[in-house]
């Protein structure tokens, strides 16, 4: 019997990185990362994930390969590789948002060597908004009068003493909105829930300030009661045996602002830009409307 070896078509110990790049454990992202490939001529052939094994797709949807200058991005965005002039690999990585550790594995080929390094990426321990920069959309303001949300109350006084009444209930249902929108990704996930308010640029209107708080950043409108429970109220003095038939119209302000939020990882130190629209709708005047009944 006549037998023969054939030899792997890859090396099986090739250390086409340094060992200490083999597994990286992180709970932040970076940016230009750079990594020394120990060949003259190589490339990525894949990107996969750790526990999946699936392969990854680029922004074009092709499996996701670096071969190239071109810089590669992932289709989900989180991640972009290339190869530098001098033959090295510079990755950007964006933070992990998500509770559950993200794993994947990078492939590299030399000749007849084959290597892997993997990146297990956990939630950063907290993040902090650290610059702001707000610009309001040129002649997107809009003032105007409205009966949006007031609503039209009888009040009666049938006994013969005069009766106080509060009239500003018309505006019960009057709200303010706000309203953020962004594509970046990230723009939202990295703030927490009681976290969220955030101071936005105050309202001036006519040399006065009619709006100065914070808000809730998170994606879609939020919205607050123009009246408070522990507010100012209007009251009117019915005499007796009167009736007055009361409405409301509402003077409203609203504005469309742009916004470039700088965030940084407080761990890390590392920093990223979120960026979209934010749309605000304040009432600012209320005007009380009496009339007597038909």
């Amino acid at each position: 019997m006549m037998t023969s070896c054939v030899k792997d078509e890859f090396d099986a110990d090739p250390d086409l990185v340094d060992p200490e790049v083999k597994e990286r454990k992180l709970n932040t992202g970076f940016t230009d990362d750079v990594i020394d490939i120990k060949a003259e001529t190589w490339s990525i052939p894949y990107v996969k994930g750790g526990i999946t094994g699936e392969l990854l797709k680029d922004s074009n949807g092709e499996p996701f390969k670096v071969e190239g200058n071109d810089s590669i991005v992932l289709d989900q965005g989180w991640l972009s590789m290339m190869k530098t002039a001098d033959n090295k690999l510079k990755m950007t990585l964006k933070e992990n948002f998500s509770d559950s550790p993200r794993h994947f594995i990078i492939g590299i080929i030399s000749d007849n060597k084959k290597d892997e390094f993997a990146i297990i990426q956990s939630r950063g321990e907290a993040y902090e908004l650290v610059d702001k920069k707000i610009t309001e959309v040129p002649d997107s303001r809009k003032v105007y009068k409205s009966n949006e949300g007031c609503t039209t109350i009888t009040f009666v006084n049938d006994t013969d003493k005069p009766k106080q009444v509060v009239t500003s209930e018309v505006f019960k249902n009057v709200k303010y909105s706000s309203e953020f929108k962004s594509q970046d990704y990230g723009a939202f996930e990295w703030v927490r829930g009681q976290d969220s308010l955030i101071f936005m640029d105050e309202l001036l209107h006519e040399g006065s300030i009619y709006w100065t708080k914070q808000v809730p950043y998170v994606s879609g409108t939020t919205y607050e009661n123009y009246i408070k429970p522990d507010g100012s109220k209007e009251e009117l003095t019915l005499r007796p045996f009167d009736t007055k038939v009361v409405s409301g119209e509402m003077t409203y302000i609203e504005r469309t602002c742009n916004y470039t939020f700088t965030i940084r990882n407080k761990t890390s130190g590392n920093r990223f830009v979120v960026s979209g629209t934010w749309q605000q709708k304040v009432p600012i005047i209320s005007h009380t409307l009496l009339n007597d009944p038909k």
